[in-house]
């Protein structure tokens, strides 16, 4: 080994190498539509990813470059994931105690 560091290529498509999910972001990271100069124009394509889109513009997922054209904020979109997880947390733990008392109480039986 010569001690030194070589690049190596990332293999794989978008959606292995980044943690975006669904159908909307990764379009916007293949088309490296990640800075407002790099804004792209979108359209949903039907009503289910419109109401996905709207969800992503209102919790700055997705950002207004220029009217039309739209950019993807990772930072903002790792932030809301991070909030959603956080929202599960408590009703996971909940669900969790339920189901060992339930197994507590059968146990006894």
């Amino acid at each position: 080994m010569s001690g030194r560091l070589t690049r190596v290529e990332p293999k794989g498509t978008v959606r292995e190498r980044y943690l975006v999910h669904g159908t909307i972001a990764p379009r916007f990271v293949e088309a490296h539509a990640v800075t407002a100069s790099d804004a792209m124009p979108f359209t949903p394509a039907d009503a289910r990813e419109a109401k996905a889109f709207a969800a992503m513009v209102a919790d700055g997922s997705i950002r207004m470059g220029a009217p039309g054209r739209f950019w993807f904020d990772m930072e903002a979109y790792e932030a809301a994931a991070a909030a959603r997880r956080a929202k599960r947390v408590p009703v996971l733990l909940i669900v969790a105690l339920l189901v060992a008392a339930v197994a507590v109480a059968f146990y006894r039986l």
